[in-house]
């Protein structure tokens, strides 16, 4: 290294205080990053006075409603579905908006994993999407591979919508394989961790498997649930009950279940606010296996160049009240589906349910402690 440095110029190089200027930037934004999430210490505070919205106080009738509803329109979903699909790749996701630079790269590094069998590109830009016959068209689809590649370049086509809603990342069709691959493009995940990830998935196919772990914490000062992020307070908490679908593994059918088990009240309220739509998807398959995710542990070096990559990327994950609205989330969401369940529930005890409130802190999701997952 020492022979490296010595060679470069002695007037290009940056000066002592340059590099510690540097140093301390870099130091500070990782810094961020692992910064405990889940006080809440600017929020307003309630007066703790809640037992009724306290999670289990609505016992467990509502929650066994919601799956047993989720559970029927999954045998629905599998009725209607044709027959065998490709088990052995999968198809992936990838949402995009606005950011032509991190999809024409991920589209790219993504064509190379062999067990990737399609590339579907949700494009909710209101343009028109790109096609193979535009002159820039290799800047968007995968390139030919050489005649002797041991496997062909997987096929990228565009599913475009009609409005700019972030659901539209589910709303999805014509996919011939059993997984789908939900990604960002902004996450360029290893053709290796791609592989354990979609292993993963076929040991727990019912769940999410994912790489991005996330917690909920009950905060009874506030009346609510808090949104836990960084990594501070995830290895401190030492649990975890949602994974991000800005990369995770899901069964194929979870898209429809997405569609029709949703209530139109929980895709308003995610589309004002531009937000939770991962969140709304972690409370239904939760819901409906009863059953925590499943979390991947991703190369170490990818998720550090990630972190660092990912300074100054505009997002809605950079917003400063993002985690925040991201706790009222859990909260909102799981009272609206629990709330459903219940209305549908003939057997539901009428008096016990107006004693306890409107508001409550059940939610159908399952913590786990914090372990990567490893073949048997």
């Amino acid at each position: 290294m020492d022979s490296a440095w010595r060679r470069v110029p002695v007037k290009l190089r940056p000066g002592r205080r340059t590099r510690r200027v540097a140093t301390l930037l870099v130091a500070l934004a990782l810094l961020t990053q692992l910064a405990p999430s889940w006080r809440a210490d600017g929020a307003p505070r309630g007066d703790g006075d809640c037992p009724e919205h306290q999670p289990g106080a609505r016992g467990d009738s509502a929650i066994a409603s919601l799956r047993a509803r989720l559970n029927a329109i999954l045998r629905d979903v599998e009725d209607d579905s044709p027959g065998a699909t490709d088990d052995a790749r999968f198809t992936v996701v990838l949402n995009t908006f606005e950011r032509r630079d991190l999809l024409q790269r991920a589209v790219a590094h993504y064509a190379t994993c062999a067990s990737v069998a399609e590339i579907v590109v949700v494009w909710s830009e209101q343009t028109p999407a790109p096609k193979e016959t535009d002159a820039d068209a290799r800047l968007y689809f995968p390139a030919p591979r050489k005649k002797n590649a041991a496997h062909p370049p997987p096929r990228a086509r565009y599913e475009a919508h009609e409005t700019t809603s972030i659901q539209n990342r589910f709303e999805v069709t014509g996919v011939t394989t059993s997984a789908v691959f939900h990604v960002d493009d902004d996450v360029r995940m290893p053709c290796g961790a791609l592989d354990k990830g979609f292993e993963a998935w076929r040991a727990n196919r019912d769940v999410l498997v994912g790489f991005f772990p996330r917690a909920h914490k009950w905060l009874a000062p506030l009346c609510r649930h808090a949104y836990v992020w960084d990594d501070w307070s995830l290895r401190s908490g030492g649990e975890f009950s949602i994974v991000l679908t800005k990369a995770a593994f899901s069964k194929t059918q979870y898209l429809e279940l997405y569609k029709r088990g949703l209530p139109p009240e929980a895709r308003e309220y995610i589309d004002e606010r531009k937000n939770c739509e991962d969140v709304a998807m972690q409370l239904l398959t939760s819901a409906a296996t009863n059953a925590p995710p499943v979390y991947v542990a991703q190369p170490l070096w990818h998720y550090w160049r990630a972190k660092l990559e990912g300074i100054g990327v505009a997002g809605i994950s950079k917003g400063s009240n993002h985690h925040d609205l991201r706790g009222a989330c859990v909260t909102d969401l799981s009272r609206i589906l629990l709330e459903q369940a219940r209305d549908a529930d003939e057997n539901v005890d009428e008096m016990k349910i107006a004693s306890s409130g409107n508001r409550f802190g059940d939610t159908p999701l399952v913590a786990a402690p914090l372990r990567r997952w490893t073949p048997e």
